[in-house]
């Protein structure tokens, strides 16, 4: 899937361009195919054993092969100051060798040679390493750009890190982020196999070319549906394994189109290379084949790709060219806090182009850069998109400020830039009503509370032109925060119907919650964005008074959940903690002995009051009839359950017990009340005789 990023490479965006140059910085130290040895001994393997990166290299040549796009590739010198490898045949890319170090000064210098000394409108640089440079060479990633002179803006550029650890990306993604425009424009990939799809990923969306991408069996075919305005079809395609070269065709609506180039990754250079790995320059080895044909613009068409021979898979990419580029038309010279119109169009074969149906599909969008500010363009006909800049600060040290419109979709970038110098600055005075913000008195809450008001600079000079900040200063003692932020809807109405900017800031003072006395004296300070304006900066008391939260207030929801929980507690408690009888604790009673022999014995638990209840314990009360009650007062015998199913004599006036040995009766002392009944034990209460069991 490395095939279609490549592809894009040849995408030119200029329509009367003689094609795109197009640059390829080209890691071959020992790390891409040998291997290397760490500092302690440990021997570290090749990142590209399989050479994936000179199979892209390769495809790239042969698609620019015998074209007006030029293609060339800069190899690393094996030392600091040895001249880079220049390439730009097949034959001398397969000769290129592996050398020791990652030398970037040398090779980045010659890149801006070629780049600079080309006449095609659009140039690019690609970089691909999987290092960071090595000592004696570049040592700040601001060297990078430095060496490139990428403040001209002359060319465009795609970085792509072949990184296997994490150390090695921490150690050289600084230098690579420095090297990309954008950081749309860093690719780091972590195996080959994804080089060649990284390339096709970056480059196919930046170029303005749309790829299709896919694999192809031995025996498939592949219909290209190609749309209005695509001037070229290009096609790329390599065997996803090592083994014998395949055979594939490509067919356009004049019939079969020949290859542009074909081959295989092979080494053309010494094979006996120490430590490397075996396979590095044995075969079988990866191949591929290339097209590249004309297509009439005016209609679409469909194109068939397919695979006759082949010994397994082939990675394919197609690439529909367009000739679309992109033109920005802006003022050379504007001022500070004056609002500027800059106008930008995509052009096809070098006029306008308007596409309704073009620009909205597809995701399109046009915008417009200026540093980190992005404006929208927006579509005012006949091809015509339109923004307002408003510069806030003069160009620094008189050096023009960068403009960059770009037309984006989900297959393409077009980008044009143009020069804007910045002068001078706008007066400003600032005039501010109220003078004094009083947000007068309430009472704490127990979350966080505020009051807001709003400041009106209506009145001042070119506020509405000129970018201003507002500041909270912190109220003495703290517990205030204080805000200051402008009023969405408040810009100003400039002439022919531009929007200025902010004429009210609302300023809001937040207590915290469940706050004491507070009376702040807090401050907000309104100035110029730009430290130009600095000496006219205006401040703004803001007063305030919180009355106390209260306890009560404050804490109620706390005091109600305690409430709640407690009240749930004792709840619980009231059915839990009570005791019952043991399962199967009885009674017997009756007026005389004969009476007891005929008596059955009564489950206490199905008498009155004999299971517990709410905060009470289980308990028997008998009345001198042997009559049970659920109240105690109407018995004269109570016994009453106890932990772990025992029992107690809760009442027991008179109660006495019957020696076993003797037969005679004797008085239960009061101290063995709370041992209760002894099981098969008979007791007396008047003339009621008991036995429990």
């Amino acid at each position: 899937m490395v095939l279609p990023l490549l592809l894009t490479l040849l995408v030119s965006a200029s329509p009367t361009a003689p094609g795109s140059e197009v640059v390829l910085v080209l890691d071959n130290s020992a790390s891409m195919g040998v291997g290397a040895t760490a500092t302690t001994g440990r021997r570290i393997p090749a990142n590209d054993p399989e050479r994936a990166a000179v199979l892209g290299a390769l495809l790239l040549e042969g698609l620019t092969r015998n074209s007006q796009d030029g293609f060339t590739v800069i190899s690393f010198g094996p030392t600091p100051t040895s001249a880079p490898g220049v390439s730009r045949t097949a034959a001398e890319l397969l000769a290129m060798p592996y050398i020791g170090g990652t030398f970037f000064k040398r090779p980045l210098e010659e890149a801006r040679r070629v780049l600079e000394g080309s006449a095609r409108r659009r140039r690019m640089l690609l970089f691909f390493t999987d290092g960071s440079p090595s000592q004696g060479d570049v040592q700040s990633p601001a060297e990078g750009p430095a060496l490139l002179n990428m403040d001209s803006h002359l060319f465009e550029t795609r970085v792509v890190g072949l990184y296997g650890t994490a150390e090695a990306r921490q150690s050289g993604e600084p230098f690579l982020k420095a090297l990309a425009r954008t950081p749309e424009d860093l690719l780091v990939v972590e195996k080959p196999r994804e080089v060649v799809g990284a390339f096709t990923r970056g480059f196919a969306t930046a170029l303005g070319s749309r790829p299709l991408t896919g694999v192809l069996r031995p025996g498939e075919k592949r219909a290209l549906q190609v749309d209005k305005y695509v001037t070229e079809v290009l096609v790329a395609l390599a065997s996803a394994d090592r083994g014998e070269p395949f055979q594939a065709a490509l067919e356009g609506p004049g019939g079969p189109v020949p290859a542009s180039a074909s081959g295989d990754n092979r080494c053309t250079f010494p094979a006996q290379i120490a430590d490397a790995p075996p396979e590095l320059c044995a075969a079988p080895y990866r191949t591929y084949q290339a097209f590249r044909a004309a297509n009439d613009p005016e209609r679409a068409s469909q194109w068939t790709l397919s695979l006759p021979q082949a010994p397994g898979a082939v990675d394919f990419g197609a690439i529909l060219r367009y000739d679309l580029a992109a033109e920005l038309t802006a003022p050379a010279t504007a001022r500070v806090g004056e609002p500027v119109t800059v106008t930008a169009r995509l052009l096809f074969q070098g006029k306008p182009f308007d596409d309704e149906g073009f620009f909205a599909r597809d995701g399109f969008r046009a915008e417009l850069r200026v540093g980190d500010q992005v404006l929208p363009l927006t579509h005012a006909g006949a091809g015509r998109f339109e923004a307002t800049w408003t510069p806030s600060s003069p160009s620094e040290e008189g050096r023009p400020l960068h403009l960059e419109a770009r037309f984006v979709n989900q297959w393409m970038e077009q980008r044009a830039g143009a020069q804007v110098t910045v002068e001078g600055f706008l007066d400003l005075a600032l005039r501010l009503n109220p003078a004094l913000l009083d947000l007068g008195r309430w009472q704490g809450e127990r979350g966080n509370s505020q009051r807001c008001a709003r400041l009106d600079l209506s009145g001042s000079l070119n506020a509405d032109r000129v970018p201003v900040t507002c500041t909270a200063g912190a109220a003495p003692g703290g517990g205030f925060q204080a805000t200051c932020n402008p009023v969405a809807g408040s810009e100003a109405q400039l002439p022919n119907g531009r929007r200025g900017r902010p004429l009210q800031y609302e300023v809001c003072v937040q207590a915290p919650g469940c706050c004491g006395v507070l009376s702040p004296r807090a401050a907000v300070t309104l100035s110029g964005q730009h430290a130009h304006y600095a000496a006219g900066a205006v401040q703004v008391p803001v007063t305030a008074e919180v009355a106390p939260t209260g306890f009560l207030r404050c804490y109620a929801p706390w005091l109600l959940a305690a409430a709640s929980v407690l009240f749930a507690l004792w709840l619980l408690l009231g059915f839990t903690r009570p005791h019952d009888f043991t399962p199967g604790f009885s009674v017997t009673l009756a007026g005389d002995e004969r009476g007891m022999q005929r008596a059955a014995p009564l489950g206490v638990a199905e008498q009155p009051g004999g299971k517990r209840g709410f905060y009470r314990n289980a308990r028997m009360c008998v009345d001198a009839s042997g009559d049970f009650h659920r109240k105690p007062a109407r018995a004269v015998l109570v016994v009453e359950a106890t932990a772990g199913g025992g029992a107690r004599f809760a009442r027991a006036a008179g109660l006495e017990v019957r020696d076993g040995r003797t037969g005679k009766w004797a008085p239960v002392p009061e101290a063995e009340f709370p041992s209760g009944p002894v099981p098969n034990q008979l007791y007396r209460v008047g003339g009621l005789l008991l036995k429990w069991s």
